[in-house]
């Protein structure tokens, strides 16, 4: 079976990968309760099909220098004493800097959250900052950790999150040249809250894709983005949302990944 999928082209592997993922996004929607499930398993299973087995790990290439603005359509659901639900639009600016298997990423959002359907209830700014250091095992696959701050910002007072966190990316080429696809997952091995009697675990991931503008050095993505905390009160903070970016990547010549020996 591996050999025969390994013969396919790779628009071939990417629609069975979808298909096959379509059924697992079934059962992650059920346990996260969104209805994006099925489409964030389209892209793990194509994942499955394009990264797991690749048709040239040795081709892909990577940028020096990388910066890009998004902005994020965000939802916040609280379940601590009274149930909140947030949302409204953040603004982001992110920059990379790549050496050989090295990258560093820092990442930096805020906006303003708007009660949904409740009255009576202040709007909270939004503020999050993000730095990760990986290292690419293989070409397709990079294992990276770091610090997670976040506060959520109101008259009378802030709530704040700090954390450490482990994360695990996986990309490759969809489309050569054209399209790439991505997910990253995290887990915060340490993670503090100055509300609910403080933090005891948080977990989250990302899963997006890249289209380049041809003859340019840009591209644009988009990102569906998921975490949940938990609190030592029993209660729990989810946070999701679609993001939409443009990437100025390709400032300086992009170079060839070494294959790993």
């Amino acid at each position: 079976m591996m050999r025969l999928v390994r013969n396919l082209d790779v628009r071939s592997r990417a629609s069975i990968g979808a298909s096959i993922g379509a059924s697992i996004g079934a059962s992650i929607g059920a346990s996260i309760g969104v209805s994006i499930g099925a489409a964030l398993g389209a892209v793990l299973g194509t994942l499955v099909c394009t990264l797991v087995l690749p048709t040239d790990l040795s081709a892909q290439r990577y940028s020096p220098l990388a910066i890009g603005v998004d902005a994020t359509t965000l939802r916040v659901a609280r379940d601590v004493a009274t149930a909140q639900l947030l949302d409204g639009f953040v603004l982001g600016a992110k920059a990379t800097a790549s050496f050989k298997r090295v990258q560093v990423e820092g990442r930096y959002v805020e906006g303003t959250l708007n009660p949904s359907g409740v009255t009576g209830t202040d709007a909270e700014d939004f503020v999050d900052a993000r730095v990760i250091a990986r290292f690419g095992i293989t070409p397709w696959l990079a294992l990276g950790a770091g610090p997670h701050l976040r506060a959520f910002v109101t008259p009378s007072g802030t709530s704040r999150w700090a954390r450490m966190e482990l994360h695990s990316r996986s990309e490759g080429e969809l489309i050569n040249g054209i399209a790439q696809v991505r997910v990253d997952l995290w887990y915060a091995v340490s993670a503090s809250a100055n509300v609910q009697g403080g933090g005891t675990g948080a977990l989250g991931g990302e899963a997006g894709l890249l289209l380049r503008i041809p003859n340019t050095p840009t591209a644009l993505q988009i990102t569906y983005i998921a975490d949940r905390a938990t609190f030592a009160s029993g209660g729990s903070e989810f946070v999701e949302g679609v993001r939409f970016g443009l990437v100025l990547d390709r400032i300086l010549p992009a170079r060839p990944t070494a294959a790993p020996r």
